[in-house]
């Protein structure tokens, strides 16, 4: 009778909570698209937000900055739908071989759920920086030019989601669960922001480079090292939002499915 209630509320789970992260993610991801738009020309032509901003408004072409939101949204939905499926996975290992230690279980729900997400929405990633980058697309965006930092960034963008909510699930209390997602957003937004420049600059660019040489080349050629954070504010307003959004869904989840 328990193994069954078990494999009943696994399965349940199974359903839940993949569409639970992304129908929110995928509200969220609307709201935020005009930031997106904004992110990916300032770092491809390194103008002022201001100055995009005036600039897309005075020629009255509001549609622009949202050029590739429904891409943008499309590829929100299918990340968290993974996210969420990443994270039932994640549940199903600990079953069987049970983690302890709190720092390696994050580690290891971060690095499973960021692999399975990465393989998921590479495409759909390309697919809408091609969008939005528009006539500065140089050449055809490949899979092999963003796999690398797509990867890391979606290992450590799993943390501001992840470590909000173990670190809170005890006490249940939302406002303490916001506080840190807005803390660990903060945190992982500086973290990620090297690798988002650099999927951003290799999709499609002139010159095919490793992440590892675009970032040299940001760095020692430019001769700016702040160069590699063009685009954090923007970055810091999707991060967040995104870290409150998933947590507080697991948070909800834990709650109303216990």
């Amino acid at each position: 009778m328990l193994r069954g209630a078990f494999y009943y509320h696994l399965f349940y789970r199974l359903l839940l909570d993949p569409f639970a992260h992304a129908i929110v993610c995928t509200l969220v991801a609307y709201l935020l698209a005009p930031t997106q738009f904004i992110k990916v020309i300032y770092q491809e032509t390194g103008k002022s937000y201001s100055s995009i901003i005036r600039r897309y408004l005075q020629a009255r072409k509001y549609r622009c900055f949202y050029a590739g939101a429904h891409m943008y949204a499309l590829r929100q939905f299918i990340s968290s739908f993974t996210f969420g499926l990443g994270l039932w996975f994640f549940q199903l290992s600990v079953t069987y071989y049970p983690i302890t230690h709190l720092g390696l279980s994050i580690v290891w729900a971060c690095c499973l759920v960021g692999m399975l997400e990465t393989i998921v929405t590479i495409a759909s990633e390309m697919r809408e920086i091609t969008a939005n980058k528009g006539p500065l697309m140089k050449r055809k965006a490949a899979y092999r030019d963003i796999a690398v930092p797509l990867l890391l960034r979606n290992i450590l963008f799993n943390i501001a989601a992840i470590a909000p909510y173990e670190f809170t699930k005890e006490q249940d209390n939302p406002f303490m669960n916001m506080i840190f997602g807005i803390v660990f957003g903060i945190v992982v937004s500086v973290l990620t922001m090297p690798f988002d420049l650099v999927i951003t600059q290799n999709c499609g660019s002139e010159t095919r480079m490793t992440w590892i040489s675009r970032l040299k080349q940001n760095i020692l050629i430019e001769k700016k090292l702040g160069v590699i954070f063009n685009g954090l504010t923007m970055r810091m307003l999707q991060v967040i939002p995104y870290s409150i959004a998933h947590s507080m869904v697991m948070l909800c989840l834990e709650k109303f499915t216990a």
